[in-house]
């Protein structure tokens, strides 16, 4: 149990922190991909020490943790962009809603039963995510929304959601007692992508070189990484059904307490709503009766 609560608030303090770049100007291309380089050196670096080290292309999870690295990077940019411009509410809102696409994956592929609740769930999950995106926050002088970032939650719980199934996948695969080489490997790869967005963003003159980035993604890669361990570790005791729903709901309120304390979010009462109506949908996607 005290992964799980580790990894409802470590995920929490994620969103935290990704909320924080903007204050501080940081770009965010070059914050996240500081993130990674720390994540996979933390996670190098403790193998190492513990002796447990193990050469990523002789592992069945090589295959799956090449495409999850990039699927982590591609996730987390939308995530920072949502964070910024939507508030850490919506943001992570939209992205534990995704839980229900492990949930479906269970039942298309593994061959889960689906219960009437767990159906009512999915169906509600749904409906929270419409009043979530369909929600400006109150005193908002900002300009209208457009296109993109009304479907910004849309890419989070669809991105998120997939990339659940993709470390569910990489977990399985995983036969020895220790996942943190494969997640050092994991964000070393997340690391290559970023660094081919951050030159093509200064090639092309579309941001300067930020020292200050590096600080923000050294304080976001100790966070992640051990938010990422922790979520692994959690995946081990509880099985799918009771793990991500619990987790879910627990960033969700957090994130929101964290949005109205530190950030002063103030939500419409479709907002309010949909994060009442998620938490109902999450709670009936956990009983599956």
């Amino acid at each position: 149990m005290i992964y799980l609560i580790l990894a409802i608030l470590l995920s929490t303090a994620v969103f935290v922190v990704m909320r924080i770049f903007g204050r501080f100007n940081l770009d965010n291309h070059q914050a996240l991909t500081w993130n990674y380089a720390t994540s996979a050196i933390i996670g190098i670096l403790m193998s190492v020490s513990k002796g447990t080290w193990v050469a990523p292309t002789t592992q069945p999870w090589f295959g799956l943790t090449l495409i999850l690295g990039f699927w982590f990077i591609l996730t987390y940019v939308l995530i920072v962009e949502s964070s910024q411009r939507s508030g850490v509410t919506i943001t992570s809102l939209s992205s534990k809603l995704s839980v229900v696409i492990p949930t479906l994956f269970g039942i298309i592929f593994l061959k889960e039963a689906l219960g009437v609740t767990a159906g009512i769930g999915i169906i509600l999950a749904l409906v929270a995510l419409f009043l979530v995106v369909g929600g400006k926050e109150k005193g908002s002088e900002k300009a209208p929304k457009t296109t993109y970032l009304l479907l910004l939650p849309v890419f989070i719980f669809l991105s998120t959601g997939i990339g659940d199934v993709l470390m569910k996948m990489t977990e399985q695969r995983n036969t020895s007692g220790d996942t943190i080489p494969m997640i050092a490997f994991i964000y070393f790869i997340s690391f290559l992508f970023g660094v081919a967005l951050v030159a093509y963003d200064l090639i092309a003159k579309k941001s300067k070189w930020q020292w200050k980035s590096a600080l923000g993604g050294l304080a976001l890669g100790t966070v992640n990484f051990f938010s990422t361990c922790c979520i692994y570790q959690a995946m081990r005791v509880f099985d799918n059904v009771v793990m991500f729903p619990v987790y879910n709901i627990g960033v969700v309120c957090f994130s929101a307490l964290a949005g109205w304390l530190l950030f002063k979010e103030k939500l419409t009462w479709k907002n309010y709503l949909g994060l009442v109506i998620a938490i109902i949908a999450v709670i009936l996607i956990t009983v599956k009766l």
